[in-house]
């Protein structure tokens, strides 16, 4: 039988050259070609002819010469950073916020822009997109795309909000679309737990980590999974959504309607809401941190509470997952280092002690502002999970 060459062939030989040269860039920092031939294995023609369309396309950009040990010197190669640039968008029920950063993932410091989140979704649209026009406007830079950190249940085929127990003026609407359509803009939509979980893959504590889960304990309680460097999604993608299993059958009623749901009780927003009812007045995460490194507050009871069910929240993790780490996403820890201790110890009281002896429990060093810049940065440059 005479065999035919598929014609899809040298089209995916290019995608694939391409995304070996992005990522040792990205693994190693700027290359030059010939350590970028050395590091990828690919030939010397073929990585010439790759950065060249990466060049032409804004995604590297070329640097000075370097010395070569092996021959003459040539130019470095690093991820664009100075002519373009994309955005990162963290939507969260209080406040909303917006950067920019290049392609080598360094947020800009002085494009930081953060508002308090609009009551409807058309104001919260409006805000967007004013603020990326702001931000553009005083980089003058060529913006590339912009990604988008969500809270809730995000379908990874619709990239539409289905439910968001704690905004849900997002519900049933696919803000990166409806912002793509008023900007003009790539965009890229990722649940909050799983842009957490991309900022620890590429630029935190798990870049050699391929089993980790990740848990979300600030505005709710999320969770994120990555299984063998791919994370794990679902068949729609609403896999982890730890926090609302029932832990308390006549609790307090959650923003998803049921009684008793794990982030009631086992989240910086939980612990707030705790101590804002005792004392009579409403106080933000940021407010009690403070006030406990100042010994202006006491709040042992209510801390020790959230502890004790976020020990039992960790506990079915790593029972269930059996990660490598399990990192841990929130404010509250920062009010007394040895508050992360004394999670600990009640974890190793609710954890199977085999499972427990495999994982290493840290804190993330990642945040959803990179994880969204994470995201439309593997959204540009065919990175991400295939």
């Amino acid at each position: 039988m005479k065999r035919t060459q598929s014609k899809a062939q040298p089209s995916l030989l290019r995608e694939l050259n391409t995304r070996q040269v992005l990522s040792a860039i990205q693994s190693c920092g700027p290359l030059s070609r010939a350590e970028i031939t050395r590091q990828t294995g690919i030939s010397g023609p073929t990585v010439t002819r790759t950065v060249s369309a990466l060049i032409e396309a804004n995604l590297l950009e070329e640097g000075d010469l370097k010395q070569s040990p092996l021959g003459r010197p040539g130019r470095v190669l690093s991820l664009a950073s100075k002519k373009v640039a994309v955005l990162g968008a963290v939507v969260e029920p209080q406040r909303c916020e917006l950067v920019s950063a290049g392609l080598d993932g360094q947020i800009h410091a002085d494009s930081v822009r953060s508002f308090v989140t609009p009551g409807g979704y058309g104001d919260l649209v409006k805000m967007f997109a004013k603020q990326v026009r702001l931000v553009s406007h005083e980089r003058q830079t060529n913006m590339l795309g912009l990604g988008i950190s969500v809270p809730g249940l995000l379908n990874r085929w619709e990239k539409r909000t289905l439910v968001s127990p704690n905004l849900h003026q997002t519900d049933g609407k696919q803000l990166g679309a409806d912002l793509q359509r008023e900007l003009g803009l790539d965009t890229m939509i990722v649940q909050e737990s799983h842009a957490l979980c991309l900022a620890e893959q590429i630029y935190g504590a798990a870049q050699d980590t391929p089993d980790f889960a990740m848990l979300d304990i600030s505005g709710g309680l999320g969770l994120g999974v990555v299984t063998g460097g791919r994370s794990l999604l679902g068949r729609s993608g609403l896999a982890g959504e730890l926090g609302h299993i029932t832990v308390e059958l006549n609790g307090r009623r959650c923003g998803c309607g049921n009684l008793g749901c794990l982030e009631t009780v086992a989240s910086d927003a939980a612990l707030a809401v705790a101590i804002s009812e005792r004392l009579g007045r409403t106080l933000t995460i940021d407010d009690i941190v403070t006030a406990v490194q100042s010994g202006e507050l006491k709040a042992d009871a209510e801390f020790q509470r959230m502890l004790q069910y976020l020990a039992v929240g960790i506990g079915v993790v790593i029972n269930v997952f059996n990660p490598q780490k399990l990192f841990i996403h929130g404010r509250a820890f920062d009010a007394d280092p040895r508050l992360f201790d004394r999670l600990l110890e009640l974890t190793r009281q609710r954890t199977l002690p085999p499972s427990l002896a495999d994982c290493e429990i840290i804190r993330a060093r990642g945040n959803k502002r990179q994880g969204a810049i994470a995201a439309i940065i593997q959204q540009l440059t065919g990175m991400g999970d295939q």
